[in-house]
């Protein structure tokens, strides 16, 4: 058993910091079941389109005049390497989507690989992106719906969309309407809101296509010269402007548990809505900067503004009719996903649990989904948040690299000394990032590249990357050169972001290491068993019928699943399987259990604490290194 209560005497401060470090890294146990909360009823083409519907709004509407005055027509570079630099990451994303088919995306596999501490930081930084990311768009769409009903002449004041009262506060009162209706809607149900979500994507699609093919005539080529006008630099920052324009593949990760076949579906539908997004985004700053001279782009209405001065007056209804289904889709699909990370994060404690419930008659998580709409409206009702959509991106390339180093330590069994080599191949590729950012002389940048490059070497000579790939589904191809390649393409780009990118990241960050501290310190006697809490301990038993046990590893990921009869509410029911190991060092077998079932004869739990507690189940056998359980047994949890 452990301890006595104080740790024999220790500190508060001792035992909150031995707390902080148990739960810091402790890696979360790999979920085995295939969730039982929510419906799968989304196919291949419904994850397909709710990434297109996440994606083309705001990188189409907003972002196309953003970047394209920052690069010039060379904006068709940015928008095609930031596809492939997504295309590397969402392969990642799809084999291990594939693998865990439950809510939670880059949170979800980061706490599996490296930790809680190190999966909530990622999960609070891809919260803060969505919901700022809500905001603005809710802003942007309602200043696009009061110019396309003046267009069908029904004039709305314009103090509806956009009021200022001084440089800080800047009233909206149509955003918070808008974030109010999708709320209603997703709170109704995933098909639902799904079949919304499908009519409002191919309507958006075929205005796009309309608007590219319409456009096209009018372009000028003299316009595309030169190509890159502001130099090669221009490229990088414009690619890192528009990366927030495909977070749409993140969105179809997080329905992993609502799809009707995951390890089929998820790939497909991640691979091909970003494929979809690509071309797409590509065709439409090509005629933009076709259509008008880059300096000329309006960076508030971009395509709209482009067509009207090409004398395509139908083109700007189409456009404003299709930001207005735009970025709706994309702010429906935004805040599906912010939910669904809310519903993985708290149901590992480290939120609320009144965000983790599941509506009985819906299955969504309607607390979460509430509190989406309800922070997303109290920024879009008071502030003008276009200002904070330079600081999104950071968040989203921190959780696409940490997404890239979890594919690498599955596939290697959670190999620590490959870390060390990820490590090194990462500040190295940093240096590098910054010497093209800074235009340092070349005889320091590219050895510093050559030697990021051998770092490859030992890692595919020492490390064998088939040893922990799931036996099922979707496996990411050339590893480790995808996952490393979009690793440093990540890191690149996050450079060449503006520096207050950095300083939310830290932020954020930061709150993440107060919440796990809390955390600690709310469960800090848990370690040294002197509360009610330690006194209370969870039963585990091998009883006739009972559901299997996790895979080998903690006692901690076992289900908990109350049963009837003479098990007490707190006990929990489970078969060994045969050369299963449980390792903890603070459980103890309790004999005498009344229930039938038994474990495998070679089931055994490794650790020097175990103790047998007695009774008439005289085949347990106790000694310094393990117990086989060979009869009925009761586990006791002391931690």
């Amino acid at each position: 058993r452990m301890a006595s209560a104080g740790g024999g005497g220790a500190s508060c401060l001792q035992q909150w910091w031995k707390s902080f470090r148990s739960h810091a890294f402790r890696t979360k146990e790999e979920p085995q079941g295939e969730g039982d909360t929510l419906v799968r009823s989304l196919s291949a083409l419904d994850l397909t389109m709710m990434g297109v519907g996440g994606s083309i709004g705001a990188g189409i509407f907003v972002l196309t005049g953003i970047a394209a005055r920052e690069s010039g027509p060379a904006v068709v570079i940015s928008f095609f390497v930031a596809a492939v630099v997504c295309v590397l990451n969402a392969l990642c994303y799809g084999e291990l989507s594939s693998r865990f088919s439950v809510s939670g995306s880059a949170y979800l596999y980061t706490a599996l690989a490296f930790g809680e501490l190190p999966g909530l930081v990622i999960g609070l930084n891809l919260l803060f992106d969505y919901h700022i990311g809500a905001a603005t768009i809710s802003r942007s769409l309602s200043a696009y719906f009061v110019k396309m009903l003046a267009g069908w002449g029904l004039k709305l004041p314009e103090i509806l969309a956009d009021y200022s009262v001084n440089s800080i506060v800047d009233i909206s009162i149509l955003a918070p309407v808008f974030l109010a209706i999708l709320t209603l809607i997703l709170v109704r149900g995933v098909k639902e809101s799904n079949y919304l979500n499908l009519f409002l994507t191919i309507s958006k699609i075929i205005i796009v296509l309309l608007v590219i093919f319409g456009g096209a005539s009018k372009c000028e080529p003299k316009n595309w010269d030169p190509f890159v006008p502001k130099g090669i630099e221009s490229i990088f920052t414009s690619t890192s402007t528009v990366f927030f324009s495909y977070i749409g593949f993140d969105v179809v990760a997080n329905a992993a548990e609502e799809a009707a076949n995951p390890k089929r579906d998820l790939p497909i539908g991640i691979v091909l809505s970003l494929c979809i997004c690509a071309v797409l985004y590509c065709g439409t700053t090509l005629v933009l900067t076709g259509l008008v001279p880059y300096e000329d782009i309006s960076k508030d209405a971009p395509l709209s503004d482009a067509l009207d001065a090409a004398g395509l007056a139908w083109g700007v209804q189409a456009i404003n009719a299709g930001a207005v289904v735009g970025l709706g889709t994309t702010l429906l699909t935004g805040m599906y996903g912010q939910s669904r990370l809310y519903l993985s994060i708290s149901r590992d404690g480290l939120l609320p649990e009144l965000l983790g419930r599941v509506s009985g008659s819906s299955r969504v998580p309607m607390a979460a989904q509430v509190w989406c709409g309800l922070v997303a409206a109290s920024m879009a009702t008071f502030f003008d948040v276009e200002e904070l959509s330079k600081i999104l991106s950071i968040g989203i390339m921190a959780s696409y690299s940490v997404v890239c180093c979890s594919t690498l330590s599955f596939r290697t069994d959670h190999d620590p000394s490959l870390l060390k080599w990820i490590g090194v191949y990462s500040f190295l590729v940093l240096v590098v990032s910054f010497g093209v950012k800074f235009a340092f002389p070349l005889y320091a940048t590219i050895p510093a590249a050559a030697v990021a490059l051998a770092t490859w070497l030992p890692m595919y000579l020492r490390f064998t990357y088939d040893r922990g790939a799931s036996p099922g589904g979707y496996r990411c191809p050339l590893v480790p050169a995808v996952p490393l390649l979009g690793l440093g393409a990540n890191i690149f780009m996050a450079v060449h972001l503006h520096w207050a990118a950095w300083v939310r990241l830290f932020v954020v960050s930061f709150i993440a290491f107060i919440l796990q501290g809390v955390r600690a310190w709310n469960l800090r006697h848990t370690e040294g068993g002197s509360s009610a809490e330690a006194k209370q301990p969870v039963f585990y038993s091998n009883l006739e019928g009972g559901r299997t046990a996790a895979k080998a590893g903690a006692a901690g990921g076992l289900e908990k699943r109350p049963r009837g009869g003479d098990v007490e509410p707190h006990q929990l029911a489970f078969r060994m399987q045969s050369d299963q190991t449980i390792d903890s060092a603070a459980l103890e077998v309790v004999g005498g259990a009344k229930h039938a079932g038994s474990g495998a004869d070679d089931a055994k739990f490794d650790s020097p604490l175990l103790q047998h507690g007695g009774g008439d189940d005289e085949d347990v056998h106790a000694d310094d290194e393990d117990v086989h359980a060979e009869s009925p047994f009761t586990i006791q949890r002391t931690d």
